[in-house]
């Protein structure tokens, strides 16, 4: 785990995303800071360092990427796929979520820590919307989830009904790792967040936009919203051991080494969300269209490559034939498709 959270985060951070005529941005990027940091120390030392830097000593989520502000975009149009912005957007999400999620179960499908740790988020995300005060536009926030969750169901749709063409790289990846159940269940969840996050989101973040009619920076919700999903992964990751800790021993092993991993989880899902965001900007900046190209061929090639960094860190080391993990029936299981 050392190792991957210092390679999936610093190959992130270290990836800017340039157009042809960048705007100008300042030169010690937090990316850069850490890589000379952390330069040719062990992993171990380098996660340690890492951490020191963007937590405190208790292991909490630190808001690093708050100071880094955003760049001015004019606002554009954006997809509005709920307009109402209602608590229903979400409602629809997870009803659908919990159906793909049983059939997943059923088939102890090795896609199932991805849907079960994302479903965990989005129930997350729809308890935290409901707050008076957590974010500033709460409706912004459910149609960038209802628009997010629909880049997951169409990659999963066209990859499994046979439109692979039209699947990107990162999902195809992910995807073909689990019909060969070839890596650990940890690994399948993160094959899926990588794919999601550094591929999708910038993307949906463009869609949606990153500057509300009145010009005010919509970073601020992006922010929160990192902070609320960063602090849900201990309850993800104590979940997915308690369902496949009989299936994968390697999740029994990860548990023993918290808050090692919940840390180094956490670590890389900031990375990649600021990441994001600035990949999106980027999208938004882009003069050309030949220059929006190019931001994106950058965002499915850096998506890609992570993929492969996951697939070689995860491969499994236990004798084939492999099998499709089974997750244990549990009352949270239940709860979390419905079925209690």
């Amino acid at each position: 785990m050392g190792a991957l959270v210092v390679v999936l985060a610093l190959v992130t951070l270290g990836n800017p995303v340039a157009v042809a005529q960048p705007p100008a941005q300042p030169q010690n990027s937090v990316g850069s800071g850490l890589l000379q940091t952390v330069a040719g120390l062990p992993p171990i030392q380098a996660l340690a360092e890492i951490t020191r830097q963007l937590f405190g000593p208790d292991g909490r989520y630190i808001p690093w990427a708050r100071q880094l502000p955003p760049l001015p975009v004019p606002h554009t149009p954006q997809a509005t796929p709920c307009p109402s912005g209602g608590p229903e957007c979400i409602t629809h999400v997870i009803q659908e979520m919990q159906r793909r999620g049983r059939e997943m179960i059923d088939a102890c499908s090795d896609n199932a820590p991805m849907l079960l740790s994302y479903l965990t988020a989005t129930r997350a995300t729809q308890n935290i919307t409901g707050s008076p005060g957590e974010f500033e536009d709460p409706a912004f926030l459910r149609n960038w989830d209802l628009q997010f969750a629909d880049y997951y169901f169409r990659a999963l749709d066209d990859y499994y009904h046979g439109r692979r063409d039209a699947v990107p790289g990162a999902w195809r990846q992910a995807f073909q790792a689990a019909d060969t159940h070839s890596v650990t269940v940890l690994a399948d969840a993160v094959l899926g967040y990588n794919a999601h996050i550094t591929r999708d989101l910038p993307f949906v973040i463009a869609d949606i936009g990153v500057t509300a009619p009145d010009g005010t920076s919509r970073k601020r919700d992006h922010e929160r919203a990192s902070q609320m999903l960063t602090e849900y992964q201990h309850q993800v990751l104590t979940a997915l051991t308690g369902m496949y800790e009989d299936a994968d021993p390697t999740m029994r092993a990860g548990a023993n080494l918290e808050p090692m991993v919940y840390m180094s989880f956490t670590q890389v899902i900031q990375a990649w969300r600021e990441y994001a965001w600035r990949a999106a900007e980027q999208l938004l900046l882009a003069p050309t269209p030949a220059d929006r190209a190019a931001v994106a061929d950058q965002i499915e090639n850096l998506s890609q490559t992570l993929s492969q960094i996951i697939v070689q860190l995860f491969t499994r080391n236990d004798p084939p034939p492999h099998q499709g993990p089974c997750a244990k029936p549990t009352a949270e299981l239940d709860r979390e498709l419905g079925q209690a």
